[in-house]
């Protein structure tokens, strides 16, 4: 820190900087960071991710432009020639300051003078942290700008070297002579000083070259070696020996735990951007994918054979230390005359696929020789994939290298082939004539965009070097063949063939052949961003946008320097002015002929049908002549521009109006658009557009509908006891008075779905476990339904899983087989679908009635209310099902209690005995109960036949309709939006009932309560 504050890197905070409020502030945490690479080397970091009520530095800071050039490239560029020199700019980032006003934003605290016994003061940066996410970005143009400024001293090689060849602080070059060598590092070291950086640790292969470098740019990062190997340099994380001019590797990983955790923290520490050993780590990823295919946990220990894989692995790893790859592609004695050929292979297997990448060096002096460039490999995906696609996508990513090596090494090969061992991939390359698969064909089009078919050869697979990209290299034997390449390659001539096997037109890669036969109707749009924009605002801002930009581009490249182009907001007057050219270019597109016609002053022909309108040409516009010219109105009204139906731009002007009025109807959109506008077939046009505004379709959509449906089974039995089909409902809340407060009762009813009788209860309050005591002593007195009808409320829903508890334990204790069957069987009607319980529904209203009549509004004693309930029960059952007539001959009227009492009216006054007396009494209930029945079939149920609404069949609601769900309390606006999943099918076949899926998850809901937006066919 003392460090940083003397070199002026950060200041002390004026106090006439704490004063100004203007100023951004922003306190920051720091920490030391150490390399274990690099342990001489301590590094500060101000943590400018640290967050404050959740807002860190690094999220205010933009973060700019990637500007950094790729590190493959620096590395294959590092290659190339002979003679290779790396530098290092020290303190890169410190050397770029940061604008007074805004040093601010990077204040820390330290203590003065190091004492860690006083108080803390305010300290500021004036250069570019560490850790903050602008640094790079800032420094690295700092860079680029010192090159571009003073580009005129030095060679052109030297400023592309800043620019290609720095990776941050880092240099990397080839150069093709010492005295090239010598003269760029002369002009680099020159060059950056001017800018304020410095060059050090200046490392090159040649003495010679080492020889000028400045005697205080300092040393090299050095790496001991083990085995007596030597001294290294570090260069962008490789191990380069500068004595013999080769790459070495280095793998000693940390010990981690042997579970899945460990095993992916080491591979993922495995650098080796180039590939060069990629066929060897490729193990280990296969052990890992294996892992995850077994569902290992990330702490789980491995099983005994993973653990002796691994552990070969890691020893195999460790021995790669004796191996080495030339640094250079050229070799001594290189003749400048040599041609240097690309040679990508690929190949794939059940395990993984990769390519590699070879250049071959034919010279005239020398046999040719080969260099491993490039590899990439990588596993099979978990899901299975057909072996001829994973060579293909092997073809695929050799393209893809083949792109990426003749971008970073430009004009260096003279051609380049691809060989790959699968015929089946040759011809689908060879054969341009057949249509493939969406997965084959997509591939295959990017290989036919970067490569020639007479480019692609085939290679045997025993010598085929990338199959160990997709197999993996275990063994220190195959290395060498790795880097040195195929033997074949090193023959001074070798056959080339292209022959590849007939495929089967039966293959499942090829598309069945099918003719088709169609007509595209589809306008063609001569101004594409007419297409882009559905809204009319917008469309015109961006159009005015994009004509601001050719301005500013055509005066920025012009020689006439004295225009000028407007900034800041769009002017009305640009907007304005843009309209008027996006009317034009669609007068252009649809009446050229018409407006070349008016141009020359001549008259359409009379079956013209825009002869009606009189048209005129008005500022290069085509408008209405029309009969108003003499009136006083503005110029817009009396003569308004004429625009085709069925256009883009029409449809936008439409659409945009009718939001303006409101999503008004037809005739007040069509009214205020003929203000300015004269659309053809306006009428028509307008409600076109409207018809699809979705708004509108919400607001104005008809709730479903469907005829009603036939009477459910349990409402028609006959000869059943009364209650054996009950439909159950809360109302209230009823108001009762116990001692001086005042609380909530509420009424059950249950009704017969036969006889129509009823019994009421009071239960304290809506839990289930209130609606449990209540249907308790419902089953007390009249005896155990065998179904139940409600709604779906939440009590309900709660009984009936507590019923189905008990009903499961009762199982327990052996109750016999016979009571156990007897279950309840419960109905729910979908929610919000109160019509479906119409029978009990209209019983609460009679009920509400008789209540209010007995009660007199009076807040009664809980057992006032009791007795009250149970003689509004004892009035429904004597109401009359059926009309009651003004004959005298007629018999009594049919009521509920006629089934629930048994009584007859008369009575039978005849003395017998006891025994007698039973007999007698069994068979007239019997008989009184048939008398019910019959009277029962024959005078209500021809009651129940017609229809009272909903008498109309209507489209049946199908899967996949979008509709929106009446919800209660919305409006239509917020009603929520659905697709119907599944429709539930009644016997009628007609669907009463749909499942939707929206949002928020899946409902059920009668078809009266959804609109149907837009059908699925």
């Amino acid at each position: 820190m003392e460090d940083i504050i003397s070199k002026g890197y950060a200041e002390l905070v004026p106090d006439v900087h704490r004063k100004l409020d203007y100023r951004p502030r922003w306190y920051l945490p720091h920490h030391p960071v150490i390399n274990p690479k690099k342990p001489e080397k301590l590094r500060i970091v101000l943590d400018c991710a640290a967050k404050y009520d959740g807002v860190s530095l690094n999220d205010l800071l933009y973060q700019g432009v990637d500007t950094t050039a790729n590190l493959v490239g620096i590395l294959l560029r590092f290659r190339r020639e002979l003679i290779a020199v790396s530098a290092d700019i020290e303190e890169m980032f410190m050397q770029v300051k940061v604008p007074n006003l805004d040093r601010g934003a990077l204040r820390f605290l330290w203590w003065p003078d190091s004492d860690l016994s006083r108080e803390p003061i305010e300290y500021q940066m004036t250069s570019h942290p560490f850790g903050a996410t602008s640094s790079p970005f800032c420094a690295n143009f700092a860079l680029v700008k010192t090159a571009q400024m003073f580009s005129d001293h030095y060679d052109s090689y030297v400023q592309n070297a800043v620019q290609d060849n720095f990776y941050v602080d880092d240099c990397l070059i080839s150069l093709s002579s010492v005295e090239q060598a010598k003269s760029f590092v002369k002009q680099i070291n020159e060059l950056m000083s001017r800018g304020g950086f410095k060059l050090k640790k200046w490392v090159s292969n040649s003495e010679l070259v080492a020889a000028v470098f400045p005697r205080l740019s300092g040393g090299s990062t050095t790496v001991d070696m083990p085995s007596g190997h030597g001294v290294t340099h570090r260069t962008l994380g490789l191990e380069w020996d500068t004595k013999l001019d080769v790459f070495r590797f280095y793998f000693d990983p940390i010990e981690r735990p042997l579970t899945r955790r460990g095993i992916m923290s080491v591979v993922s520490s495995l650098f080796d951007p180039l590939g060069l050993i990629s066929p060897s780590c490729l193990p280990a990823k296969q052990l890992l994918q294996k892992l995850c295919k077994a569902r290992l946990g990330w702490d789980q220990p491995l099983c005994e054979s993973d653990v002796v894989v691994w552990k070969e692995w890691i020893d195999f790893m460790r021995r790669l230390g004796s191996v080495t790859v030339n640094r250079s592609l050229k070799r001594e004695g290189f003749d400048d005359e040599a041609k240097m050929e690309l040679h990508v292979f690929s190949d794939a297997s059940e395990s993984g696929y990769g390519t590699v990448a070879y250049a071959r060096i034919v010279s005239q002096k020398r046999a040719p020789y080969c260099v491993l460039l490039f590899s990439k490999s990588r596993v099979a995906p978990i899901k299975h994939v057909t072996i001829p696609r994973l060579e293909l996508a092997a073809a695929l990513l050799s393209v893809r290298i083949s792109e990426l090596l003749k971008g970073s090494l430009p004009g260096l090969f003279c051609q380049t082939y691809f060989w790959t061992d699968s015929m089946i991939v040759l011809y689908y390359i060879k054969n341009c004539e057949r249509r493939y698969v969406t997965f084959v064909a997509n591939r295959l089009s990017v290989i036919h965009q970067y490569s020639q078919v007479n480019q692609w050869l085939y290679v045997k697979s025993e010598w085929n070097p990338a199959d160990w990209t997709s197999r993996g290299i275990t063994k220190e034997k195959d290395l060498k063949e790795w880097f040195d390449g195929p033997a074949f390659l090193r023959d001074q001539e070798y056959g080339f063939t292209m022959d590849c096997m007939e495929i089967s037109t039966k293959d499942i890669e090829f598309k069945k052949p099918c003719a088709q036969v169609g007509m595209n109707l589809t306008k063609t749009v001569h101004f594409p961003l007419l297409s882009y924009f559905s809204d009319w605002t917008k469309l015109i801002r961006a159009a005015s946008w994009l004509r601001r930009y050719i301005d500013y581009i055509t005066v920025l490249y012009s020689r006439h320097k004295d225009r000028s182009v407007r900034l800041g907001p769009l002017s009305v007057m640009e907007q304005e002015a843009t309209k008027l050219k996006i009317l034009k270019l669609v007068q252009e597109e649809v009446y050229p002929d018409i407006l070349e016609i008016l141009r020359r002053g001549s008259k359409l022909v009379t079956h013209n049908n825009l002869q009606k309108l009189s048209p005129v040409m008005i500022d290069g516009l085509m408008c209405v002549g029309g009969r108003l010219s003499y009136s006083d109105f503005t110029m817009s009204f009396k003569h308004p521009i004429i625009l085709p139906s069925r256009h883009l731009v029409t449809e936008s002007i439409i659409r945009h109006y009718h939001k303006e009025e409101g999503h008004c109807g037809t005739s007040q959109v069509l009214a205020s658009i003929r203000e300015t506008y004269w659309i053809v077939k306006g009428i028509s046009e307008v409600r076109r557009v409207i018809g699809g505004c979705v708004v509108c379709r919400r607001l104005n959509a008809r709730i479903g509908r469907q005829m009603m449906a036939p009477l459910p089974p349990c409402r028609v039995k006959q000869g059943w006891y009364s209650f054996a089909f009950t439909g159950i409902d809360y109302f209230g809340p009823l108001m009762v008075r116990r001692g001086r407060s005042v609380e909530k009762r509420y009424g059950c009813v249950f009704t017969c779905l036969q006889s129509r009788a009823v019994h009421l209860e009071v239960a304290h309050d809506l839990s289930t476990d209130s609606f449990i005591m209540v249907l308790i002593r419902f089953i007390g007195r009249r005896g155990k339904p065998m179904e139940i009808y409600s709604d779906n409320g939440s009590n309900f829903v709660g009984a009936v899983s507590e019923l189905r508890q008990f009903i499961r334990q009762w199982d327990t204790y052996k109750i016999s087989a016979q009571l156990a069957s007897k279950q309840i069987q419960w109905h729910f009607s979908p929610p919000s679908s109160s019509h479906r319980g119409g029978v009990w529904e209209r019983m609460i209203r009679t009920i509400r009635r008789l209540l209010l009549v007995i009660s007199n509004e009076q807040v009664l004693q809980e057992e006032t209310l009791t007795t009250y309930m149970v003689e509004v029960e004892r009035i429904l059952n004597n109401r009359p099902l059926v009309p009651v007539t003004s004959d005298v001959n007629d018999r009594l009227c049919l009521t509920p209690n006629n089934l629930l009492l048994l009584r007859d009216c008369e009575g039978i006054a005849v003395e017998s005995s006891v025994q007698d007396k039973y007999s007698r009494r069994w068979r007239q209930v019997n008989y009184l109960a048939d008398v019910f029945w019959r009277r029962w079939r024959k005078e209500y149920l021809p009651t129940l036949q017609c229809r009272q609404k909903w008498l109309m069949k209507h489209r049946n609601l199908k899967e996949g309709d979008v509709v929106i769900i009446s919800t209660d309390g919305a409006t239509r606006g917020y009603w929520p939006l659905g697709i119907i999943l599944k429709c539930e099918i009644d016997k009628d076949n007609l669907v009463r009932t749909v499942t939707v899926r929206t949002k928020d998850g899946t409902i059920r809901r009668d078809v009266r309560k959804v609109c149907l937006l837009e059908g699925s066919d």
